[in-house]
Order: C-alpha cells, then sequence, then structure tokens
C-alpha cells in the first residue's frame, strides 16, 4: 500500500543538551502529536511545526512546550504568523 507522502506535513523539534535543534519527521498530525506528547511527558523541549504552502513553503510553530527562550523560532514568515498582541 502507497502512503500518501501529501498528508506527511508536521514535523517534531526538539531542543537537544547541546542547544541544537533535533528536527524528526515528517508525520502526519496524529504521528507528530503522539511524538510530541511523548517529549512533553518526559519534561522536555519539543514543538510542532506544520508546512505551509504558498509561494514559498515554511515552517509554522503549531504548538511547543518546555523553555525555547530566544532560540531559534524559525524564517521571519513563521514568527509573523505567531505573533500575539500583548
Amino acid at each position: 500500500m502507497m502512503m500518501n507522502i501529501s498528508r506527511l506535513k508536521y514535523r517534531v523539534e526538539v531542543l537537544s543538551d547541546q542547544d541544537g535543534i533535533k528536527r524528526y519527521g515528517p508525520f502526519n498530525e496524529q504521528k507528530a502529536r503522539e511524538f510530541f506528547e511523548v517529549e512533553e511527558s518526559l519534561g522536555g523541549t519539543a514543538r510542532i511545526a506544520r508546512l505551509e504552502e504558498g509561494i514559498r513553503e515554511t515552517w509554522k510553530v503549531i504548538t511547543e512546550c518546555g523553555d525555547w527562550g530566544d532560540r531559534e523560532r524559525g524564517p521571519p514568515e513563521a514568527m509573523k504568523a505567531e505573533a500575539q498582541p500583548r
């Protein structure tokens, strides 16, 4: 059975002990959330990013756990999409 690759639009990013970001995936949404929940339950620092299609493909963070501080937030397009008024 062939897997529909177009459904694999999610990845999980995990902050490693050496301040590096490890990226896992691509996953479908359910598998990404399962992977994320395991990291969260272990007290890890993780986030789920979704591939946004348009003129340019960008990754938008949709949920995260742990303290990311001022670490890499992704391309400016992703930061604008996440910005919320204070």
